[in-house]
């Protein structure tokens, strides 16, 4: 039994950590640090067996990502990354989405981005947990991003 991420969700500004930590290590520009904090984004998941499609949405920003459920690698190409492999699965349980993206930061060290997708709040909610390692530094802190439902009406 796995979780159903279905839906369109809006981030919670006030609920949510700032991602500020993780970009400004993978070198986004202190313009984008800033910016991320406030932008008002929303993300519609489409879920399949195989494949969850997020199209994520924000003023001056879009974004599409499809992720394989089954463990398979995929290798992609991100602004702030550059080439990176990305492994999507199941937890034991079947309630968290896990993916590990592994990639070489910019002054050339092995990093691995990992973000965690659970429903809480009986799937009104959605968490988000992001934790970025990078070989020979300390553990960076887990920022955490909690997202509602968009009900139709909204």
């Amino acid at each position: 039994a796995s979780a159903d991420f279905n839906g369109t969700w809006v981030v919670d500004l006030k609920a949510s950590d700032s991602p500020e930590p993780i970009l400004k290590r993978l070198g986004a520009s202190w313009f984008q640090r800033k910016l991320a904090p406030s932008l008002k984004v929303e993300a519609t998941y489409r879920q399949a067996k195989e494949r969850l499609t997020i199209v994520t949405r924000a003023p001056a920003f879009s974004r599409t990502e499809e992720l394989w459920l089954d463990g398979r690698p995929v290798t992609n190409t991100e602004s702030l990354t550059g080439p990176y492999t990305e492994r999507t699965f199941w937890s034991a349980d079947g309630t968290r989405l896990i993916s590990i993206s592994a990639f070489r930061t910019k002054d050339g060290k092995d990093a691995r981005l990992r973000v965690a997708r659970q429903l809480t709040d009986h799937g009104g909610g959605l968490l988000l947990s992001e934790t970025l390692d990078v070989v020979g530094e300390p553990p960076q802190p887990v920022i955490r991003r909690l997202w509602h439902r968009k009900s139709p009406a909204d």
